[in-house]
């Protein structure tokens, strides 16, 4: 081994020993040599000012990328500050230098030994070293020469060094403790079994097509399809690749969550099907805006990736016992309570309890992605926690009553509920049915009757409307359907008869004429949502399970708030992937040109045994009973996600009487009410009462986030909120005042600058409100 200081070879081995003495207690730039079946390698040491080799130190490799070498990214990027910081070792390596065949152009260049997984080849008579080899043995002598902490050994690359970080996390992971690939990763389509499974981050950015190239920006809106949907056209699908093969190589969740600003950076979280040190940890895959094929440190580009790097991978330790310590998650008045390691994600629900309605979570809602909704996901800290499902208590006025009223033609027949006092009425929801279907299924089905009731207690009327074809048995287009007059024509007949109807409810004094009105519809019905809403200029349109209509959400006429909620797995006709991809560009549409539109996504989660018990015809012992019928005959896997669709399971029961007898033995209402219940869980063609907050949010406030604070001003701006997620600091560029909120809307700090610092803050989701806009971040 030769060691060279700033170029200066030594090569008494006297020398050396005094030099390296000297050298650990100051920073230090070391160049070592070092043979490898034969050749020489090369590596650069930074040594960080703090080093006094009394105790171990946690030691980082940054692999460079094509054309470069190590003493290159030494040079540049800021790890070697960043170690000075920390306290860390880093090692700069240089690759080896090819021949190459690169798409048919033939270089001569360095490279990574990468192969096969490589989008090039060597030319003819080229050897490529082993940097496995080379790499391990740099381990080895910085453990030898460097009081080196075993369990904390980290690896970074960038573009062809990224994809040597994703070999080595497969090859070395026995030694390894995390590992972050950036503009590169897997390339081929293969299935690699890693010595022990790592944690493993990919970040890229969103206008990076490669060295010296560059093309248009993805939106990072469209960051959920890039990688969870395959054949799009946008860089030939190779994010939903390197999704993929993580998600194979890993053995990993194929859902996902989904953090960040679509202004600034998104992070999507796979977490492991079998958590633990050495059996699976989470990847992340990190989408930067308006960063190109570079390394972004915080200068050229506002996004600093060492720093977030390095703050990802130090929590995590080579074969970490800790992993293995359990903590307890309490559901009080609810479901999916039990013990479960740092990082688990768990769905939890709230109870069905009758004559009340679910309102909010507290306590520990820090940990909890919607803190408002029935269910949620509670991602699990390395502590105890509890969490407590609220609830409303509904009068006995509070229930769906018969109402006939003359409509534009003929008498209609409604479901309707108003407040005693119409002076404190917030507004007016007509709920829509979908094709062939009536007011009364709605009001009985548990999920929208839950919305119903939510609507009820805070202090809104609500309409069950029947569309004319439906309750009259017309078919005015002959299309075998029962469904609405669509179009944006007030003297359509559906819209005309609600018009007809609230001017009579106005008449009646059940409601003022400048009382708001709203709708929420399903199938056929969420597709009507977007037209009557526009058409009377409503104040809200909701459309569960359909795509939603191209000439309105092009029109700058259609303006009204507007939420669509797809499902996972609706393979209903007009919905299925097709549907929901067109549904995706519609909302798409309507951003673009400035209006208020959301887009949910609703994936399918796991059964628990009470979940039929929603049904007022199925008790909570049946309940249970039905569950463990369905996984006895292998309907559940190990995290208890149905492995049938609905249809499938009710041809299983078909077919197979004998071992399903109380599914069998049920009437026909109580197993609609089981097959309903399997269609929510399943995201299927259903309407599901798991985003009542958001729906009710966006009736009241549109697109703005919302705190308890009525004064409050606020400013539909997107505020640019970086790093995000952060650990301790929030820069918030041309800011001058600022104020932090929880979930549930509570102040929690308040400020004058351009940056907060918020290390006092626990690990959870915040909002901040300034005089330049709003956003929202993660504190880790």
């Amino acid at each position: 081994m030769r060691v060279v200081f700033k170029q200066i070879c030594i090569s008494s081995l006297l020398l050396f020993s005094l030099i390296c003495t000297s050298f650990l207690f100051g920073s230090s730039k070391v160049r070592v040599v070092t043979k490898v079946d034969g050749i020489d390698r090369e590596y650069f040491i930074h040594i960080p000012t703090n080093y006094n080799g009394n105790k171990e130190v946690p030691l980082v490799f940054m692999l460079h990328g094509t054309s470069g070498d190590g003493e290159e990214f030494y040079n540049l990027h800021g790890w070697t500050q960043l170690a000075d910081k920390e306290g860390f070792l880093a090692v700069f390596p240089s690759s080896g230098r090819y021949k190459i065949n690169d798409d048919g152009e033939l270089k001569t260049i360095t490279k990574w030994n990468t192969l096969p997984d490589a989008n090039w080849s060597l030319q003819p008579g080229e050897k490529a070293f082993d940097d496995i080899k080379f790499l391990r043995k740099v381990i080895d002598e910085m453990k030898s020469k460097y009081k080196i902490d075993a369990k904390r050994v980290y690896l970074n690359g960038f573009s062809n060094g990224g994809q040597m970080a994703a070999k080595c996390a497969i090859e070395m992971s026995d030694v390894l403790a995390a590992v972050c690939s950036n503009a590169g990763s897997f390339f081929l389509d293969t299935t690699y079994i890693p010595k022990r499974k790592i944690p493993y981050l990919y970040e890229v950015g969103n206008k990076d097509y490669g060295s010296d190239n560059e093309g248009p920006e993805a939106p990072l809106s469209y960051f959920d399809d890039l990688i969870s949907t395959p054949g799009l056209t946008y860089k030939n699908g190779h994010h939903y690749q390197v999704d993929y093969n993580c998600i194979r190589n890993f053995n990993l969740k194929r859902e996902f969550t989904l953090i960040g600003d679509t202004n600034f950076v998104m992070v999507a979280t796979h977490q492991p099907n079998n958590p633990g040190p050495g059996t699976g940890y989470e990847f992340k895959f990190v989408f930067v805006k308006g960063l190109a094929h570079i390394y972004p440190n915080g200068k050229q580009h506002p996004y600093d990736g060492v720093t977030n790097h390095w703050n990802w991978m130090k929590q995590y330790l080579l074969e970490d016992s800790t992993a293995h310590v359990l903590n307890t998650l309490a559901t009080i008045n609810g479901y999916g309570q039990g013990t479960y390691a740092k990082g688990d994600t768990i769905h939890i629900w709230a109870k069905q309890i009758d004559g009340s309605v679910f309102t909010h979570w507290s306590g520990d809602i820090q940990y909890l992605e919607s803190p408002n909704e029935y269910h949620s996901r509670v991602i699990m800290p390395a502590k105890n926690i509890a969490v407590t499902a609220n609830y409303a208590t509904l009068s006995a006025a509070m229930d769906m009553t018969v109402m006939n009223i003359k409509g534009a033609e003929r008498s209609k027949k409604l479901y309707t509920y108003f407040p005693a006092d119409k002076n404190k009425i917030k507004g007016v929801v007509w709920f829509l049915h979908g094709t062939n279907g009536n007011p009364a299924s709605m009001i009985s089905d548990p999920d929208a009757r839950q919305m119903m009731n939510l609507l009820m207690v805070q202090g809104y009327a609500v309409i069950a409307y029947y569309s004319e074809e439906s309750e009259y048995d017309l078919d005015f287009n002959n299309d075998g359907e029962y469904r609405y007059t669509y179009g944006v024509d007030s003297t359509l007949l559906d819209i005309a008869n609600v018009r007809a109807i609230r001017d009579t409810l106005i008449k009646r004094n059940l409601i003022h004429v400048n009382t708001s009105h709203a709708a929420i519809g399903w199938s056929a019905g969420g597709a009507f949502t977007e037209y009557i809403a526009n058409s009377l200029q409503w104040k809200a349109a909701i459309n569960h399970t359909s795509s939603g209509n191209s000439a309105l959400s092009l029109s700058p006429k259609a303006i009204v708030p507007y939420l669509v909620s797809i499902n996972e797995n609706d393979f209903n006709d007009g919905a299925g992937p097709i549907g929901n991809q067109e549904a995706r560009v519609h909302v798409q549409n309507y951003k673009n040109r400035g209006a208020c539109a959301i887009l949910h996504e609703q994936k399918k989660a796991p059964l628990y045994p009470e979940r039929f018990d929603r049904s007022p015809l199925i008790s909570e012992q049946l309940s249970k009973a039905i569950f463990e019928e369905i996984r006895i005959n292998n309907g559940l896997d190990e995290k208890n996600y149905l492995r049938r669709l609905v249809n499938e399971l009710k041809d299983a029961v078909l077919a197979n009487p004998g071992k399903y007898p109380l599914i069998v033995g049920l009437s026909i209402a109580q197993r609609e009410a089981v097959e309903r219940q399997i269609q929510v869980t399943n995201a299927e063609h259903s309407l599901k009462a798991d985003i009542n907050a958001l729906s009710l949010q966006l009736i009241e406030k549109a697109c703005a986030i919302t705190t308890p604070n009525k004064d409050e001003i606020r400013s539909n701006a997107k505020l640019k909120l970086y790093p995000n997620p952060t650990t301790h600091l929030i820069n918030l560029p041309n800011v001058k005042q600022w104020k932090i909120y929880n979930t549930t809307g509570q102040l929690l700090l308040n400020g004058k600058s351009d940056k907060a610092n918020v290390s006092s803050l626990p690990g959870g989701i915040y909002y901040v409100i300034s005089d330049m806009g709003s956003g929202r971040f993660v504190k880790e």
